[in-house]
């Protein structure tokens, strides 16, 4: 953390009160539960029983933040009313809320929370938890309140434990005191249906890992805790919150960032930081090296949630693989793919590399939908429909990797980056694609990822972190882009060895990268050396030889070596003039480089006839209304305006700038700052006219 003392102070103004604390001590957590208390025991029928209290959790200690989450729940839940005597009475009307998320994200634990808070507010007279992984476990959680709880007149000497669990139903539906019914793990929302109360004086509370709740309720998605509030849990659960040092609260938040902010996981490394005695920095060594191990234990005196991680989901994959091993496979794929954002195209247009099961499912529409329905049962995904992605938490991705042998891995690794090559446009400097590269730009990173970790070293490999590494220097972002180009050359030159073209196509871009930052001498001779293995391998007229000798001469422009620069664009156009042909756009690329040297050493005689041409063969090519035109008729203008024809320049700028009004539309946010550059040269030029003798 940047300010450790800033932390500290959010932490500790933050602190969650402990069981036994009053009520008046909860204000900090901003809850306003608007319930009346219980009523007094005078007016209590004789046939009702006391309270109903069944949690089978006690508080917990720890429990960290989620505020904004109660106080919605508190929103929904305990809706009231006034009477005429202003007095608060709760309405009539039952309430049902669902808390979804993935397993271990901390739904139980709100749940626990938010019953205790509401008792100490007097908030319910009756409080009721039902275990709702099984219909087996909520008839018995049912049947269990007849014995303990309810009024004799419930159970009527009746045995049937269905028709008890229905009489428990009824009894809420017409009882008078406030009552809170709790369905904890309710991840088949259809089968409690029969179970919940019609109507009556109450609230229901469904904890699932279901994202479809459908008419049952009104669900709250619950989202790994934030940066500040995982490093207070993580400092309380490892009993270090009251003499954390500043340099401790760093290491804890490095620890909240390695296992993205994922609840159960902080609490599992602080009960074993505080079961071991070791430090902050010695746990996040050990779960580096020993990841797999680290989220397959759980705390020692864990009373609340005994699985730990690995074992919350392991459940979960083997519930998925029973249905739809298709979605297992999926589950697998995305494990090894940037997390975020992840375009669902890619399953589908990449259906050839995966497994039989897989792309069978990946390029059948109802399946893939089938398959989504599976994962989202169990929140091991997230779906963002209007962008079409999946997204998938770092935890999930690492305990499923970990699931599998190394070769399986290098497997799925290879298959991802086959994908993804396919995928990622070919011309990634071609503005008009830059929308689909940046679609693709995470997963291409993480390909990069995986080439280095599984040392993958095949032909795609190369050639998906070329085009990576050419849009991010398209964006000039050349620091992400050179280790990129780095390894592309090391793969080919290994694969390829050190004299085939592919290999100089990657001497080339690293050596325009260098160039581009300034890096002369780092660039020199990798453009060299790509120019020779051209020359040898492709012959001293093939195309790619003039793209070399274009590279090398600007290269040497830059650094005002004219003399060196001159033959290699001289040689480059001719190269052009005959394999492509005098009318060629690369010709007219080659011609004005070379104009652009005679202009910038004063041999303007030599450089107009080449600019001349130049225009001559865009117009032909593209139009007289193109943009290359008006790029054109600009370097056209200069030259004339080095020279002092400023009628014969200002002819050119105003047109230039006539076809740019045209082609822009005057309601573009960009139209005004082109017009601009367009109007600024014919400004100066007039200061140019007024000056000159």
């Amino acid at each position: 953390m940047s300010d450790p003392e800033e932390a500290r102070k959010y932490l500790v103004e933050n602190q969650q009160p402990v069981i036994g604390q009053a009520v008046g001590e909860y204000a900090h957590a901003h809850i306003h539960l608007h319930y009346n208390a219980p009523a007094p025991a005078a007016s209590v029928s004789s046939d009702l029983p006391t309270p109903i209290w069944n949690l089978p959790f006690p508080r917990n200690p720890h429990f960290t933040g989620r505020d904004e989450l109660l106080e919605r729940l508190d929103q929904h839940l305990a809706t009231a009313s006034y009477d005429d005597q202003r007095t608060m009475r709760r309405v009539a009307l039952t309430q049902r809320q669902a808390i979804t998320g993935l397993g271990g994200i901390g739904k139980t634990q709100i749940a626990v929370e938010y019953a205790f808070r509401s008792r100490d507010l007097g908030c319910y007279t009756h409080t009721l938890w039902i275990n709702a992984a099984s219909e087996e476990q909520v008839i018995a959680s049912f049947v269990e309140l007849t014995a303990d709880a309810l009024p004799a007149s419930v159970m009527q000497g009746e045995t049937d434990q269905r028709k008890l669990a229905a009489a428990v139903r009824s009894w809420l539906e017409r009882c008078e005191q406030p009552w809170l019914l709790i369905f904890d793990n309710a991840d088949d929302p259809s089968m409690i249906e029969p179970y919940l109360p019609r109507g009556g004086n109450g609230s229901i509370l469904l904890t699932t890992r279901a994202r479809a709740v459908g008419s049952l309720a009104t669900s709250v998605e619950v989202e790994t805790m934030g940066f500040l509030e995982g490093t207070q849990l993580l400092l309380r659960r490892a009993q270090r919150f009251e003499h954390a040092s500043d340099e401790e609260i760093n290491q804890a938040g490095n620890i909240v960032v390695e296992l993205d902010h994922f609840p159960l996981a902080l609490d599992q490394a602080g009960a074993y930081i505080e079961e071991t005695q070791c430090s902050f920095v010695d746990y996040l060594d050990l779960y580096r090296t020993h990841r797999k191990a680290l989220l397959a234990q759980r705390g020692m005196l864990a009373t609340d949630y005994l699985h730990s991680v690995a074992t919350t989901w392991l459940l979960s994959f083997q519930k998925v693989q029973q249905v739809n091993p298709a979605a297992a496979e999926l589950l697998e794929l995305c494990s090894f793919l940037a997390p975020d954002r992840i375009p669902e195209e890619l399953l589908t247009d990449g259906a050839d590399y995966w497994p039989a099961l897989l792309q069978q499912a990946t390029t059948d529409p109802f399946a893939f939908q089938q398959m989504m329905k599976e994962l989202l049962k169990y929140s091991l995904v997230k779906r963002l429909v209007e962008d079409r992605t999946l997204s998938i938490h770092r935890l999930v991705q690492a305990v499923q990797m970990d699931m599998m042998e190394q070769e399986e891995q290098r497997q799925w690794a290879k298959r991802v980056i086959r994908a993804v090559d396919k995928v990622f446009p070919d011309h990634p400097q071609d503005i008009a694609l830059w929308p689909q590269c940046l679609r693709y730009l995470d997963q291409a990173q993480a390909c990069h990822i995986l080439i280095e970790h599984y040392r993958l070293t095949f032909a795609k490999a190369a050639s998906v972190l070329s085009r990576t590494g050419l849009y991010l220097k398209s964006h000039a972002l050349y620091a992400l882009a050179e280790p990129l180009y780095q390894r592309a050359l090391s793969i080919r030159e290994r694969q390829l060895g050190p004299d085939h073209p592919d290999t100089a196509q990657s001497l080339n871009n690293l050596a325009v990268l260098y160039w581009s930052q300034g890096k002369y001498e780092q660039a020199e001779p990798l453009y060299q050396r790509a120019l020779s293995i051209r020359e040898q391998q492709l012959g001293p007229d093939h195309p790619n030889m003039a793209t070399s000798l274009n590279n090398l001469a600007a290269l040497y422009r830059t650094q005002g070596k004219y003399e060196q620069a001159e033959p290699l664009y001289q040689r480059a156009l001719s190269i052009r003039e005959r394999q492509l042909g005098p009318d060629h756009p690369d010709t007219a690329q080659s011609l004005n480089n070379l104009a652009g040297l005679y202009h910038e050493q004063g041999k303007y005689e030599q450089a107009e006839p080449l600019l001349q041409r130049v225009l001559m063969i865009d117009i032909n090519v593209y139009g007289a209304e193109h943009p290359e035109v008006t790029t054109d008729l600009n370097n056209l203008a200069e030259l004339y305006r080095a020279q002092g024809k400023y009628s014969e320049a200002e002819s050119l700028y105003q047109r230039a700038l006539l076809i740019r009004k045209q082609q822009l539309d005057s309601g573009h946010p960009t139209t005004q700052t082109v017009l601009e550059n367009y109007s600024s040269p014919l400004q100066t030029m007039g200061q140019d006219k007024q000056q000159s003798p």
